[in-house]
């Protein structure tokens, strides 16, 4: 029995292709050949293409050479040829072509009269990077295979471009407000008018007026196609949508708002606004959805009238706030305010504005100026925030032996020092305590150095108390950031057993006093401090206050140089003495340097700083004044050393 295909397949082992049966040996060898036949003409097709391809590429490489900067042949834009042509040349060229189009003009016709606008007064304008941004990039496209296919589309037709065309709305718009005076018929609502508190009614007028939907079509039809049009003037009858009759409602509402003033308060402040004033920021809205009455809304120009109210009032509203003034009291153990810190405010117009225009379009209520609070940030109900809880050093200094106006000036400044307060992390500014130094505080005349000589300005013997601050600075052991030590040695600062370089001068140039020398510390400190200062006996003090820093500070011994000698004697001749004067204004005194250090610990005994304080003291001459008919009679003179002075 014969088997079927069937089950001869299923003889086959699972996952095994049956072979197939062996071609005869003829079969197998003219296949041979024919294949071989075959390869060889593909290799020759193939070739054949690559050699092709080759001249192509070459060609392209050739063209992309030669017109690496200009456009490729074949290339219009507005049937101007630009082929061939760099980007300047082709811009030159469809500029013609630009300036002729725009200069095109559409006509439009109505009541006899005819208007002819250039379509660039309608708002159209050529834009000709852009058209030529189109026009370059042919045969630049970012991929090879595009650029190969738009080259091979130049070689068969021409590429045309259209130009770019812009429309500018509000360019129409403008045109088309002037036809419409031009046409003499400007329909409007009836509205109010007023004047202070009269209020008064304007009729409606209905008229003509430009239909700008279809003129805008035409213009838009002429940018498109960059060809003339015209026609009639497209118009439409004007209906005015407010009437006379329909304005009572807001006439008496505006009346009603204008007939007396708004009543302010603010504190002991009051004002009554006028109601003419007033007048001035009503707005009449129309909604050109509506109709009638129901078209217009009266309202407040609350933002203008902001700007007007803070005109008016903010001078007395607005105040800054102002610190208490503190001392020490041993008897309170602490703080407490000698004089009381005051609020400040700021007015909020945007706010007082709405209020007023309540009040306004309402029953006139009065109204209380909204202002921000501005808290002082030294606050007399809250003296316990400053954290000043100890004493942590006192300077003294002597100044016996002071004439009058020296004496007078160290009680002066110190008096203005007294108080200050220094803010976390603040610096002390000794200059800024006092203030410039002039004769409305109380300063007097009375000696200063000046170079080698003794001078005379006012403030001389100042800084005695500078010089008390530092030692009081020093013992506290904050941060010093900017001291000057005296040029020659002083007795007064070396008075009571202090050693010399124990000092701080300052100085306030004339016209910029606080541009000269300063003494500054530092406050180290989360919380404020307090410096007081007063004298008592010949004797200044210095005080500061603050928290508890935990500081121990040691000085070591100070360390003094060999002396250098004093300087020559020095005769100065003195225009403004009387005749036959001759005294003694300068004593000579020797050259010395000193230095020492002061080391900072904390309660830990760590150290905080450990700094040097040198100070190197010039010599100085004994320096004779005398009148111009004793010149050379001083023992300075007789020595040859007499020198004509400035003084008048």
């Amino acid at each position: 029995m014969q088997r079927s295909n069937v089950a001869e397949l299923s003889a086959v082992p699972p996952g095994r292709v049956p072979p197939l049966p062996p071609r005869p040996m003829t079969a197998r060898v003219a296949g041979s050949r024919a294949w071989a036949s075959g390869r060889r003409l593909a290799m020759r097709v193939a070739l054949a293409a690559a050699v092709v391809l080759l001249a192509v590429a070459g060609a392209l490489g050739v063209m992309r050479s030669v017109y690496a900067d200009r456009v490729y042949p074949g290339v219009y834009v507005e049937n101007v040829n630009i082929g061939g042509k760099d980007r300047a040349a082709a811009k030159a060229l469809l500029q013609q072509r630009a300036d002729s189009l725009e200069r095109g003009t559409l006509a439009f016709s109505y009541g006899g009269k005819t208007w002819t606008p250039a379509l660039s007064e309608v708002g159209v304008t050529i834009d000709l990077d852009q058209s030529l941004d189109h026009a370059y990039d042919v045969g630049r496209e970012q991929d090879a295979r595009d650029r190969l296919l738009a080259m091979g589309g130049l070689l068969r037709h021409d590429r045309r471009f259209p130009l770019v065309v812009r429309f500018d709305q509000k360019v129409l718009n403008g045109w088309l407000d002037g036809v419409d005076r031009e046409l003499g018929l400007p329909p409007h609502d009836a509205l109010l008018t007023i004047d202070g508190t009269k209020v008064t009614v304007v009729p409606e007028v209905d008229g003509t007026i430009t239909d700008r939907a279809q003129i805008q079509q035409v213009v838009y039809g002429a940018a498109l196609s960059l060809r003339p049009a015209g026609g009639p003037l497209p118009v439409i009858a004007k209906v005015a949508q407010v009437r006379a009759a329909d304005l009572a409602p807001a006439k008496a509402q505006i009346e009603q708002m204008v007939a007396k003033p708004v009543h302010l308060t603010f504190q002991k402040k009051s004002w009554d606004l006028d109601p003419a004033a007033l007048s001035t920021f009503v707005t009449q809205t129309t909604d050109p959805t509506k109709q009638g009455a129901a078209a217009l809304t009266i309202g407040v120009d609350e933002a203008a009238l902001s700007k007007w109210l803070s005109e008016q009032i903010a001078n007395d509203v607005n105040r800054d706030p102002v610190d208490a003034e503190v001392a020490w009291s041993d008897d309170a153990n602490g703080l407490i305010a000698t004089a009381a810190s005051k609020d400040g405010y700021k007015l909020k117009p945007m706010s007082l504005a709405r209020s007023v225009a309540t009040s306004l379009m309402g029953d006139h209520a009065p109204v209380e100026v909204p202002v921000t609070v501005i808290k002082p940030d030294v606050d007399s109900n809250n003296l316990g925030a400053l954290g000043i809880t100890t004493k942590i050093a006192v300077g003294d200094s002597d100044y016996e032996g002071s004439d009058e106006g020296r004496a007078t000036n160290i009680e002066v400044g110190s008096g203005l020092l007294n108080g200050t307060l220094i803010r976390p992390h603040g610096e002390f500014s000794f200059n800024h305590a006092i203030g410039v130094i002039d004769k409305e505080k109380g300063f007097v005349t009375a000696q200063i150095i000046d170079g080698t000589k003794i001078g005379h300005d006012d403030g001389g013997g100042i800084c005695q108390v500078s010089t008390t601050v530092f030692r009081a600075a020093m013992k506290a052991g904050v941060p010093i950031t900017e001291w000057w030590p005296h040029t020659f040695r002083l007795a007064f600062y070396e008075q009571d057993g202090w050693p010399p370089g124990f000092d701080a001068s300052i100085l306030q140039p004339e016209g910029d006093p606080f541009s000269g020398g300063d003494f500054k510390f530092q406050n180290p400190s989360d919380s404020w401090m307090l410096v007081e200062s007063y004298t008592e006996n010949d004797r200044v003090y210095v005080i500061i206050y603050g928290p508890d820093l935990g500081y121990t500070v040691t000085f070591t011994d100070p360390v003094l140089s060999d002396p250098t000698p004093a300087l020559p004697d020095e005769e100065d001749v003195d225009k403004t003495l009387p005749a036959g004067t001759v005294q003694q204004t300068g004593f000579a005194q020797q050259g010395i340097s000193v230095d020492y250090q002061r080391i900072v610990t904390d309660k830990d005994g760590n150290v905080v700083s450990q700094d040097d304080w040198p100070t190197t003291f010039e010599p100085r001459p004994n320096i004779w004044k005398v009148s111009p008919d004793m010149k050379g009679e001083s023992p300075a003179g007789q020595e040859g050393n007499s020198t004509d002075g400035d003084s008048e």
